[in-house]
Parts: structure tokens; sequence; C-alpha cells
């Protein structure tokens, strides 16, 4: 059998290639008809029920809380905690009514070894003084007063005093002045106390004092009322946010909160984040198995939307020399192109544009990675005529005179003609849409004509205000001085750029969220110009390699629109989302190793920053189902609060026991810095992790071609 010839094997290799590209298509027209079938928000899946589910666990759980702190319905009723006082529920036993019956609380605040001493039940209306008394020796003794209206609030610091036992005791006077009392001294306070008609209300404890601080009070617990209940709801929810559910349980178990409530609080956040940021975070990450792009057809996905943009931009892309690294992390993609005679757009917008357009491609098929670009012009802006003589654009270069100097003059003419009419079309454009002239160019030569514009629009509140993209304005300054001056093109192309001196909302819209390792992961609003607002260029160069081993770069990930991108792709959730995602990539080998049960553990102990949404990240990460994910979040989730509502009182009389109290508000701000540290590590680690390889990536493809 004879061998093919060389010439025929090069041809068989070329209809295979092209073969597998209509292959790769298809899959993708396939992929995205079915992406783009049904956008509605709610189809009546499993997940958009648990999202509706979680809206009313949340309306019902604030909304409960917000109606008890208020006092609006039955603020001083305890009748919820004496019935559940009396059950399992509540290991301490049953409660005491104080109602009616003025009583003091004395605990230790979360903000130090301070004693804190609250007052309750006493009349809103009436001036009153409270006051600490401390016997120090039985000649010695030291009092803190404290004014005002109603209930008071005391704290006094006992680190000061030597160590020993102390009998201490507190007191509230109503008095009576007409002066401010909130701005007395103490001894203003105390000539009040003394010409009052005697202590309104007593209590008597004790204070040992050593390496340690202890409180000995003999009184039952009082029942909490409603009203006090939420007002703690509140500061046990905003504990949780900033510390996690160890410094909230810390935090109400030393004040004597009931365990069942600190449950309760606790439990209550977790199904309402769970059931509504979970299906939010599966509609936007979640794709089904025939959605997913490989890398092949990712590069194919990336190549053909690239070669749709090159008209436009009127580039040309090297697409031999083009290369893609594929991330876990991110999307890292290196774009060699050339310029064409009719080139008129800046390194920076043509970045824009191909990144604008990769982004929306990503949009569609649901790729939530961060995109990472670099552009290198490989003729260094030079571009080549017909004739084979070179020029550049910005230098505006007129064509060798010929011999016959008539045919020049003619064209000087020509272009002079152009030059006003199109700066007199340019003018009535910038007076329609009120915008301010920041810079205009007109330059022209046989094959195209260049039009540059600069603008900034007058409307106040532009950020916000002014809708249009700079895109729009482009194409409707395209066909503006396509209408205004047909009789100076005459055949030759026309080249438009507009960019917004001052970017706009719009403008900042193309991506849903970018990260920057060297600001903030929202650090747009530092750019001063359009390209740079929306894409971020770096002042010098796109990713430069650094000898001090700084981190450059930036990450832009796909807008998503709607319910869900709202949402999500703000700041504030957009950062957290990031965090949790990095977390989940972390640990998906032991979640597809374990399952379901390492996925309860894992939400159940008190790893830092291992919640419940990072469970439910972890499972999406992992495509595990829905229904699993979420049942094991919720089994970890409840778990959790269990735990730690009945042992955070175990916890504080352990330490009471062994004289070692006065470490908990310590512990408690450990708790915190522990968790802030932790979150602020791994998001250190993700930038790096993000930028690190890229940068290296790049800097090889740039030397290679």
């Amino acid at each position: 059998m004879a061998r093919p010839s060389p010439s025929r094997a090069v041809t068989e290799a070329e209809l295979a290639e092209e073969t597998e590209k209509d292959s790769l298509d298809r899959e993708l027209d396939l992929i995205r008809a079915r992406r783009e079938g049904d956008k509605r928000f709610f189809r009546g899946a499993f997940e958009d029920y648990t999202l509706l589910t979680g809206l009313i666990i949340g309306t019902i759980f604030f909304g409960g809380v917000f109606v008890m702190s208020s006092g609006w319905v039955t603020s001083d009723s305890i009748v919820v905690d004496k019935t559940l006082s009396t059950t399992p529920l509540d290991p301490d036993g049953e409660c005491v009514d104080k109602r009616g019956e003025i009583w003091f609380n004395v605990y230790y605040g979360v903000d130090g070894h301070v004693l804190k001493i609250d007052s309750h039940n006493v009349n809103s209306e009436v001036q009153t003084v409270i006051g600490l008394t401390v016997v120090i020796s039985e000649s010695e003794s030291t009092t803190v007063l404290q004014g005002g209206l109603g209930d008071q609030e005391i704290q006094y610091d006992p680190s000061e005093l030597a160590h020993g036992h102390y009998n201490s005791s507190v007191a509230i006077w109503v008095v009576t002045t007409e002066d401010a009392i909130e701005s007395m001294t103490q001894e203003e306070l105390q000539v009040l106390v003394e010409a009052s008609e005697g202590a309104l209300h007593s209590k008597s404890f004790e204070l040992e004092i050593s390496t340690h601080v202890e409180v000995i009070d003999e009184d039952p617990r009082p029942c909490w009322t409603i009203q006090g209940l939420g007002y703690w709801g509140w500061v046990m929810m905003g504990a949780e946010w900033v510390g996690g559910r160890e410094a909230a349980m810390l935090t109400g178990g030393s004040a004597g909160i009931p365990a069942w409530w600190m449950a309760m609080v606790s439990l209550g956040m977790s199904l309402f984040f769970l059931c509504v940021q979970y299906p939010l975070m599966h509609k936007m990450y979640h794709r089904d198995t025939d959605d997913i792009l490989n890398e092949a057809q990712l590069s194919r996905l990336i190549r053909r939307t690239l070669r749709k943009s090159t008209e436009k931009l009127h580039i040309d892309i090297d697409f031999d020399e083009l290369k893609m690294q594929l991330r876990t992390i991110s999307i890292d993609v290196l774009v060699p192109y050339t310029t064409r005679s009719t080139t008129i757009e800046q390194p920076s917008d043509i970045r824009a544009e191909l990144t604008k357009s990769l982004l929306e491609e990503f949009a569609v098929f649901g790729e939530m990675k961060p995109l990472q670009m670099k552009i290198i012009c490989i003729d260094d802006g030079i571009h080549e005529s017909h004739e084979g003589n070179r020029r550049s654009l910005s230098s505006g270069e007129i064509p060798v005179l010929m011999e016959d100097y008539s045919e020049f003059f003619a064209a000087m003419s020509t272009y002079g003609w152009l030059e006003a009419a199109a700066n007199n079309s340019l003018n009535h454009w910038f007076k329609k849409h009120d915008l301010v002239d920041y810079g205009t160019a007109v330059l022209a030569d046989e094959d195209a004509v260049f039009v540059r514009v600069i603008y900034k629009p007058v409307t106040r509140f532009t950020y916000f205000l002014f809708k249009p993209t700079y895109q729009d304005m482009q194409e409707d300054l395209h066909a503006h001085l396509s209408q205004d001056l047909p009789q100076f093109l005459e055949g030759r192309v026309l080249v438009v750029s507009a960019r917004n001196e001052k970017a706009t909302l719009s403008d900042r819209a193309m991506a849903g969220r970018v990260e920057d390792p060297t600001l903030s992961a929202y650090g747009l609003a530092r750019k001063g110009s359009l390209s740079d607002a929306v894409i971020g260029v770096l002042p010098a160069g796109v990713i430069p390699t650094s000898e001090k081993d700084e981190l450059v770069g930036e990450a832009l990930v796909a807008k998503q629109g709607g319910i869900t991108g709202a949402l999500l792709q703000n700041p504030f959730m957009g950062d957290i989302l990031s965090g949790v995602e990095y977390i989940a990539n972390k640990n998906q080998d032991r979640i597809e190793k374990y399952g379901f049960w390492f996925l309860i553990v894992f939400v159940w102990i008190p790893f830092m920053a291992s919640g419940v949404l990072v469970g439910a990240m972890l499972g999406l990460v992992a495509r595990m189902r829905f229904q699993r994910v979420l049942a094991a979040c919720l089994m970890g989730g409840t778990a959790a609060s269990l735990t730690w509502a009945y042992t955070a009182k175990g916890i504080i009389e352990f330490m009471e026991r062994y004289h070692a109290e006065a470490f908990i508000p310590f512990v408690i701000l450990l708790a915190v810095g522990f968790t802030l540290m932790h979150l602020r590590r791994n998001k250190r680690k993700r930038r790096e992790e993000l930028f690190r390889e890229s940068m290296a990536f790049f800097a090889g493809s740039s030397d290679s071609i």
C-alpha cells in the first residue's frame, strides 16, 4: 500500500482539526441552547422551594426577635422562660418570677474584666442613682455612682483591688433635682443620695479577688421577659456574625441567658442563611454534568469569542501562539495580536473589549472561575500598509509625495474639509448627549477615517444616573458620524473609539467581581479612565515581573444578572463568597473521600470558618445532590447550635469552679480574634494562589513569543 504524500498527510490533519472544531462548536451550541432555554428565576425546583422556605423562616425569625425587643407585645411577660425552665430544655432549673419588683443582674461583660450591674423594672419616668459599694475594710469602702432616668447600668473594674474577699452591695435610689443628673460628678450624686428617702432596692453579693475575680451570688436566676430575650437575641446575633457561634454562646452564657434561647437564636440564623444563600449559590455555581465545559470546549469557546472581536477592534490575533491555563481557581489567557492599518484602539481598550466579550460568554455558559488576561502587541503598534510602506497611526504620516503634486494638494484639501466637518459633527454630538469634550482626534488616509473621543458626562451623580455604557456611546457616535459625513468617507472605513473619562455604574457592571492583590477585592473606584475602571489595567504593564515578588494582576468573574447577581455579587457578599469558595476547594478531596458524614462533622465541629455556608459550598464544589448537602448542613448546624448552647454554661461554671472565670472575656475575644485571623489568612493565601501561578504563566509565555 502506497504511503500518502506529505502534502496529502497535511491535508488530512487539517481536515481532522476542522472536524474536531465543528464538533466542539456543535457541543457548545447545544450547551448554550440548554442554558438559555429557561431563564425563569423560580422554576418550581426543590432549591426554589428551599429558598422560599428560607425567606419565610427569616421573616418569622428576624421579625419575631424585632417584635420581642421592641416591647410592642407583652414585653413584661415571662411565660415563655417560666414554662421552659421547668422542662429538660433548661438544665438550670426553674427560674424565679420577679415581675413587679426591682432586681439586679450582676455579670461580666464581653469587653474585658469589667463587672456590669443592670437594674430592672424601675419606673422610667423617675430620676434614679445606682450605686455599687465594695467594703475594703472595717473603716474603708469604695462607692461608684451613676445617675439617669429609670433603669441604670453601672460598670466597675475590680482588678484594682488587692487579693482577698470583699462584701459588696448594689442599691438604687429615687432622687429629686432639676439639673442634668447624667453629667453630675460623684460628689454631686452622693449629695443627692444622702438627701433621698432611702434605697428603692438593694442587693448584696460577694467578690473573691485573687489572680481572677469570682462573683458569689446565691440568688436564683430571674425569669427573662420577652423584651429582654429579644434584646439579647440581637446581641448574640451580632457576636455570632463577628466571632462565630462560639463567641455568641459564651457571650450569652456569661449573661445568664437560658440555653434554649441561645440554641434557638443560633439555629434560626443557620436556617435562614442556609435556606436562602445556599439555593442562590446553587443557582450561580451549579451546572448539570453535560453543561460543564471541559478544557477542549473552553479553549474553543475562548478562541471563537476572540475571533469575533477581531473585526470590531481591527486587530489580528495570532491564534497559533495564543495560550490558556485552566486551573481550579482561575482561567488564564495570553493573547498575542498584531495591529492593522485601521487599528485605532489603545492596548487598554483592546483588553477591555476582549475581556468583556469573554465574560459575557462565561456568564452564558455558567463559568464562574476568575478570568485573568494578558495581551501582547507583537508588532509594537507599527502598522503595515497595503503598499508595503510602514507608518505609525499616532504620527498621522502622509503618504510619500509624488511628482504630480496636484493629487497631494487635493488630498490635503479633502483632509482639511474632513477634519472641519468631523469636528462640527462632534460638537453637535457632545451637545446632544450633554457631554464635555476631554479630547478628540481625527485622522484619515486613503483607506480609513479614524475618530477618537474622550468624553465626560455633565449629569450630576454620573456614576449612578448615566445609563449608557462607553460601548453604547461608541456605537451611537459611529452612527452619528456615518450620517453626517457620507460625502467625506467615499468608501473608506470609519473607525471610532469613545472613552468615558469618568467611569459609571453601567461601565463597571461588566464584571460581577473584580479581585486585586494589592487593594480590596472591589478596588475599582481607584481608576480614572473607563478602560482602567472596567478592566483595571496596571500602570506599568499588564502582568509585569516583580523583583520584589509582589503580586500583581487582576481577576474578573462573569457577572450574573437578576436577583442572584444582585444578592451575591455585591461587594459585601462577593468578598465572603470568594473566601467560602476557597475553603471549599481546599477540602474537596475530603468530601469526595468521606462524603455525607464528613460534611456533617465538618459543619458540627467548631473549626474556624466551618459553618453551614462553608459546608454548603463544599458540597456544591463536590457536586453532591442539593438535598444531601442541605440535609447534612441542617444536621451539622443543628448539632453545633445545641452543643454550644448547652456546653457554654458548663464551660463558664467549670472556669468559675477553678477560679478562672476572669478568663471568660479573654476566651470570647480570643474566639473572635482567631476567627478574624483565620478568615484573613485564607483571604491572603487565596490571593497568593490566584495571582502567583498566573504571573509565572504569563511571564513564561511572553518569553516564548
